[in-house]
């Protein structure tokens, strides 16, 4: 694992980072976990993780085919997931899904909704399987958003404006002026709205900004070129907060025009890791990686 570099400060990028509200919320493409695990299965290949991204792949194959079906509670969503995705799935989660499944409907109503806003039980038997629950709840979110009337985005909101998911990554988008636009995608209904280019989105911070990036041992940064500033920005990076420590996966689609901002997630934990041992806290969640709590 190589050691995460700083690439610019947020003062060098600051041109354009007040939020365009004008900007609409984003619909998903209907085929967007068939999408998702094509390009998990490309990044796959020759990666450390390369099993779990193959696993997540499998199970965002499946999602797809629940979100393209009639609309169901999250327990027979699960249960179409189990049945399908079957011997593929690892022991631990296996031996999980049956307490999982056997919750009675008000608990795991219960459970789901937790789960959605990122709060889940980090240890016990039912822990192995919450990222299958997971992926069902998304599936039929994105499914259900997808019917509604979009929402106007009012100001920089911390939460998803269509379903009040919390976020999943930023992404950054080439506009129609040329410039980068960020938005960010929802961890559960996929959709994704605009917000401030260079500020935190959890407390509004603008300045005490941080970009990380995975680089090769002893790589050597070079010096900023403020007319080509994304030249030393890195294709997956942490925007990481100095006031209040958060920070959020940031996907660019100007340096990588294939990146899917779930997959691309999943295939860069390693700068979550990191930016967890460097003291910032992951804002949002990815619902196919939950990662356990240390106990209080």
């Amino acid at each position: 694992m190589t050691p995460t570099q700083p690439i610019l400060p947020a003062e060098q990028i600051r041109a354009g980072d007040a939020p365009l509200m004008s900007l609409p919320v984003l619909r998903p493409p209907p085929d967007i976990f068939a999408r998702r695990a094509a390009r998990l299965l490309q990044l796959a290949d020759g990666h450390a993780m390369d099993d779990f991204l193959r696993l997540c792949a499998a199970i965002c194959q499946q999602q797809q085919a629940l979100h393209d079906a009639s609309r169901l509670d999250p327990r027979a969503a699960l249960e179409k997931l189990a049945q399908a995705l079957g011997p593929q799935l690892p022991a631990p989660v296996l031996s999980a899904l049956g307490p999982l499944l056997a919750l009675d409907a008000v608990a795991l109503s219960r459970l789901a909704e937790r789960l959605i806003n990122g709060d889940y039980p980090s240890d016990g038997p039912l822990f192995a399987a919450l990222p299958l629950l997971g992926a069902a709840l998304q599936a039929q979110a994105t499914r259900s958003i997808r019917q509604r009337p979009l929402p106007e985005p009012q100001s920089q909101e911390t939460r998803c404006p269509c379903c009040g998911g919390l976020p999943l990554a930023s992404l950054l988008l080439r506009g129609d002026s040329g410039h980068a636009q960020r938005y960010v995608m929802c961890s559960m209904c996929s959709h994704a709205w605009p917000v401030g280019r260079v500020r935190c989105l959890s407390c509004g911070n603008s300045r005490d900004l941080h970009y990380y990036s995975l680089a090769a041992q002893g790589h050597v940064p070079a010096a900023p070129d403020h007319q080509q500033p994304h030249q030393e920005r890195g294709a997956r990076e942490v925007e990481a907060c100095g006031e209040c420590h958060g920070a959020l996966k940031q996907i660019s689609l100007l340096l990588d025009a294939g990146a899917e901002a779930g997959a691309d997630d999943l295939a860069s934990l390693a700068l979550d890791l990191l930016a967890g041992e460097a003291g910032f806290a992951r804002i949002g969640f990815n619902p196919l990686f939950l990662p356990g709590r240390e106990p209080a």
